[in-house]
């Protein structure tokens, strides 16, 4: 549940089932079912389920081949980056997702995946390569929506505090008659004890539409213990966009988890530039997994 932006607005933003299937050690099955806009209200407008739609957010089977390489077919989250192949709202910090985590690319791909770990230097090296191949698995389609995609994904676990990443994919938008964009990007977690600093970097090249450009977009985001329970947050963005002038954006916040499941979250965002994909606002949320 979440109440922010300018005026106001309450939402229950989504309910989600986890469905899992496990065929021996080889065959397995995952589908997150998700009732998504249950419940809308805001300043002018009452309560209302008039938004409530259902989407399968991710639904596909692995295969898996050996310790080193299980394929997997169907609907999944793009592997690009740390937040949004763990951004179901129990597992983050923040209410606000950061700009740079969805704006530039698809979140969902709909097609073949590879993917594994390969021993590298005494540490494991995660591998995912894929392509995305179909658009019928889910008519609620990401922003930005894929056509005719392909990428892979690296992370490497530099010790047991520190790992980085770097994706790379190409891809069509379906609805446009742009050239293929291709993207790039890199991303950092550094975790000791209960801090945290991560941060993603995202550089999307320009396609052949008018007043269309290259763009960079990137996060950086710390966490801090206050005490047991309770979190400082604080955020810094800054994304090109493709009419208006460099955003850059500022969120604090705190979290409360009073075991990991469970969290309760208030944050502020204040920027400059920033009305059209980050407005300043208020926001507080709950969000549990069970």
């Amino acid at each position: 549940m979440a109440a922010g932006t300018n005026p106001w607005q309450f939402q229950v933003n989504d309910l989600s089932l986890f469905v899992s299937w496990d065929k021996s050690s080889w065959l397995r099955f995952f589908s997150e079912l998700e009732l998504a806009d249950v419940l809308t209200a805001g300043q002018s407008q009452a309560l209302s389920t008039h938004q409530t739609h259902f989407e399968s957010e991710r639904f596909y089977f692995d295969g898996l081949v050996n310790d080193k390489l299980t394929v997997r077919v169907g609907k999944f989250l793009t592997p690009i980056g740390q937040w949004n192949v763990l951004h179901a709202a129990p597992l983050v910090w923040t209410t606000y997702r950061p700009v740079a985590t969805d704006n530039l690319f698809s979140t969902h791909v709909s097609g073949l995946m590879l993917h594994g770990a390969l021993p590298f230097a005494d540490r494991q090296l995660e591998y995912a390569v894929y392509g995305d191949v179909t658009e019928t698995v889910d008519p609620h389609l990401s922003d930005n929506p894929f056509k005719d995609a392909f990428g892979a994904h690296l992370r490497y676990q530099w010790n047991d505090q520190l790992q980085f990443g770097i994706s790379f994919t190409n891809f069509l938008l379906i609805n446009t008659q742009s050239d293929r964009y291709s993207l790039v990007g890199i991303d950092g977690l550094w975790q000791y004890k209960k801090y945290e600093i991560r941060s993603e970097i995202v550089y999307r090249s320009h396609g052949n539409l008018p007043n269309d450009k290259s763009l960079w977009q990137g996060y950086l985001q710390g966490v801090a213990p206050l005490n047991r329970h309770w979190f400082l947050v604080g955020r810094y963005e800054a994304f090109q966009q493709t009419v208006d002038n460099t955003g850059h954006v500022g969120v604090m916040g705190l979290a409360y988890r009073p075991s990991p499941p469970i969290v309760w979250k208030l944050e502020y965002r204040i920027g400059a530039n920033n009305d059209r994909l980050a407005p300043d606002g208020l926001a507080a949320s709950f969000a549990v997994l069970f």
